[in-house]
């Protein structure tokens, strides 16, 4: 994957984590930033799976 797509990836899981977060009320800490950059492709696509991302 390259670097434009993972970044679009990232962005996007980040944003259904911190909409997800605002509906129940719930902080949502952008330090998650920093665990999705290192994690692999493979994670990423399984990260983006769970937050209902295609």
């Amino acid at each position: 994957m390259n670097d434009n797509v993972k970044g679009n990836l990232i962005a996007r899981i980040m944003g259904e984590m911190k909409s997800a977060a605002l509906l129940q009320n719930k902080p949502f800490d952008e330090g998650i930033f920093f665990d999705l950059i290192f994690m692999s492709d493979k994670e990423l696509l399984k990260v983006s799976k769970l937050c209902g991302i295609k």
